[in-house]
């Protein structure tokens, strides 16, 4: 379905099991935890190479104790075959209590064709049966701008921030039109009653776009002491996780700009990435991203996926990942 029909589904009824897929990895994880909130069940997530299906299907098929909902969270860059889905699907349709959300990612390390390939096969099998009709598959795409800024508008709601619109666009313009990093920003909101486009500059600005450039100068150009530029990001508040979407976000904004280099010979920026960079800006970017070869982004991507897998298990590797980027570069 689309995400409208999404959108109007949610309204009246929850999937016992939805497959989520697409473009756009914000909207798979948006809708996801949209899902999660609105069936106030027991969460149990597994990510990856986590993914055990023995397990799932126990789990699908236990009874709670105290009568409660549970519902399993499937993150995965790999596709389940017909006879396991098969397998799910009839286990929920002989216990009511669960259910089941598989998000399906694009593992950096392929080629957009091969995702279309794997999500059209397995969206496939994501249809009502008899037993269990509440089966639905989801496709995703990037949002417009004006979308951005609906879910934006939505979030700052939830969150009560006296934001005008105009800001709203404002954080997401200094974003890159990066709408998860936009709507992470808007927690830092949360204590100020007055928030203007200087508060923005500060707290999201800086954070985002200066701090972080003085971690990519060391990867790139080898001369400051990574460990002294980490330690002055922590001391800045930026985490581990910010960190790891930060360099996701800037080394994909280069692929992007590398692989249409490599399609139609030119750099245009607004045709890569569908915005125009600052001139400064671009020209960095435009040097960064041919530096690298088609093998040594897969190679960045593999990292940059083996990392996130280790802080989803909290164990903190980051300057060993760190030194595994700069080495490549």
């Amino acid at each position: 379905m689309t995400r409208n029909a999404l959108e109007k589904m949610l309204t009246t009824t929850l999937p016992r099991c939805i497959l989520l897929y697409g473009e756009s990895d914000f909207l798979i994880n948006y809708y996801s935890q949209m899902i999660q909130k609105k069936s106030m069940s027991n969460i149990v997530s597994f990510y990856f190479e986590e993914y055990q299906h023995h397990e799932i299907i126990t789990l699908l098929g236990a009874n709670s104790l105290f009568g409660e909902n549970n519902i399993i969270v499937v993150k995965q860059y790999n596709v389940l075959n017909k006879t396991q889905l098969q397998e799910i699907f009839f286990t929920l349709s002989h216990n009511l209590n669960n259910s089941m959300i598989m998000e399906l990612y694009k593992s950096p390390s392929i080629s957009d064709s091969e995702y279309a390939k794997r999500f059209r096969m397995m969206s496939g099998f994501f249809k009502s049966t008899q037993q269990c009709k509440e089966i639905f598959e989801a496709r995703l795409y990037n949002p417009l701008p004006a979308e951005m800024l609906q879910i934006l508008t939505q979030r700052a709601k939830e969150l009560q921030l006296n934001i005008t619109h105009g800001l709203l666009e404002y954080l997401l313009t200094i974003q890159n039109h990066d709408i998860s990093m936009a709507y992470n920003e808007l927690e830092k909101f949360v204590h100020y009653a007055t928030i203007d486009k200087r508060l923005i500059d500060e707290l999201s600005y800086s954070l985002g776009n200066v701090d972080i450039e003085s971690l990519l100068n060391a990867l790139f150009d080898k001369k400051a002491n990574l460990a002294i530029v980490l330690h002055t990001l922590y001391e800045e508040g930026i985490d581990n996780m910010e960190l790891l979407r930060e360099l996701h976000r800037y080394f994909y904004t280069l692929f992007k700009l590398y692989g249409h280099s490599r399609k139609y010979g030119n750099m245009d920026c607004k045709e890569a990435l569908g915005y125009q960079a600052p001139a400064h800006i671009f020209t960095t970017w435009s040097k960064r991203s041919l530096k690298l070869t088609t093998q040594k982004y897969l190679t960045l991507f593999d990292i940059l996926t083996a990392w996130r897998n280790a802080q989803f298990k909290g164990k903190d590797s980051c300057m060993q990942y760190l030194i595994a980027i700069q080495e490549i570069l």
